[in-house]
């Protein structure tokens, strides 16, 4: 598997967790005076019309009351929704500027830089100057805890996380980080204890259900994770992280017809179909389960997408073999020792009148 599929899986598994948690964060600005436009109404026009709308709304309200460092927020908020986050800085310091509440108002600033700009450091910098001025502020927590995770401090990630859930025990965000937290820092007991109050929460979280799997194949339980990964499956109709998985616990259980499939299915997402290192897996497993003809066709996938790579000649030389097409074997097996020298030894004494490689001219 290449580094940088490594790093998207990695990346793809903590947000099907984490769905990028949506935090309450930003609706805890004060109740707007019957005058003024309230958030709700902004939110409501931008449903109904469009953002075009709600900022021209909001720009009408504006021209009346310039310095309304609460209008100024409003109008920080709409650009962070519509993306744009040099703006939505600007406006965040103005409303700053005019009085706003800080802590609301730098925790919107840490979610800028955050999601918007990329910068987890002054993420975590900001969410903590939003919580030195109100430390009772549940969504500081959670915004901070975001930045810690970002920034691989999966034990201050934890810290925060937990915070969070103990002011919103109802609230699933705070359970999310801490499961992906303490999975991090190998806290397998911690991160179990976390996903299973997440599942009481919110039952239908097939990403919780997966991580769940995960943690119990690491612990050696395969049954329980095959089971896991079975319920996940079904609830997200499948993804292929997680038939891989479950394709390897069924591999652990000796079950190799139900990994070969596994395998198969999860090839059928473009994720995946373009690595010949997986075609190789669904190769080696439909050997196992003596589908052949299968196993030959990932073979020849496996040699198609990676000419280079030894390990798919040999594979490939394998099923020959046992199919019966012992020249064609024996020609993989030799590339498969020119590109890696020594991969194809055992094999050699497999296949009648196969050469040492050194002796052939």
């Amino acid at each position: 598997m290449s580094r940088t599929f490594k790093l998207i899986c990695a990346f793809l598994s903590a947000a099907a967790l984490l769905g990028l948690a949506v935090f309450s964060a930003l609706d805890r600005a004060e109740t707007a005076r019957a005058e003024r436009l309230d958030w709700s109404d902004l939110r409501a026009i931008g449903s109904a019309r469009g953002y075009g709308a709600a900022a021209e709304a909001l720009e009408k309200k504006l021209s009346g009351h310039p310095n309304d460092a609460l209008l100024h927020y409003y109008r920080a908020r709409l650009y962070f929704e519509a993306g744009q986050g040099k703006e939505a800085l600007a406006e965040a310091d103005k409303a700053i500027a005019l009085g706003y509440a800080q802590e609301i108002s730098h925790l919107l600033k840490a979610l800028i830089y955050g999601r918007l700009l990329g910068d987890s450091r002054q993420q975590l910098e900001l969410a903590s100057k939003a919580l030195a001025y109100d430390p009772t502020y549940d969504d500081g927590y959670l915004v901070r805890a975001e930045a810690n995770f970002a920034l691989r401090r999966y034990s201050e990630c934890s810290a925060d996380a937990a915070s969070f859930t103990r002011m919103q025990p109802k609230e699933t965000d705070g359970l999310e980080l801490e499961f992906l937290c303490r999975e991090a820092i190998g806290d397998h007991a911690g991160a179990e204890a976390a996903g299973l109050r997440l599942l009481k929460l919110k039952p239908d979280s097939h990403a919780a259900l997966w991580r769940l799997g995960r943690l119990s194949a690491a612990r050696g339980l395969q049954a329980l994770a095959h089971k896991r990964f079975s319920e996940a499956i079904r609830l997200s109709g499948g993804l292929p992280r997680y038939f891989l998985d479950r394709a390897a616990a069924c591999e652990a259980l000796g079950d190799f017809s139900c990994s070969a499939w596994d395998y198969a299915a999860a090839l059928e997402w473009p994720e995946l179909s373009g690595y010949a290192s997986y075609y190789h897996l669904l190769g080696c497993a439909m050997h196992r389960a003596g589908e052949l003809e299968e196993g030959l066709e990932a073979a020849e996938a496996a040699v198609s997408k990676a000419p280079a790579w030894g390990e798919g000649y040999e594979l490939r030389a394998r099923l020959k073999a046992e199919a019966g097409d012992l020249a064609g074997a024996r020609r993989d097996l030799r590339a498969a020792e020119a590109l890696s020298p020594g991969l194809g030894r055992e094999l050699s004494l497999l296949i009648p009148s196969a050469e040492p490689a050194g002796q052939r001219k």
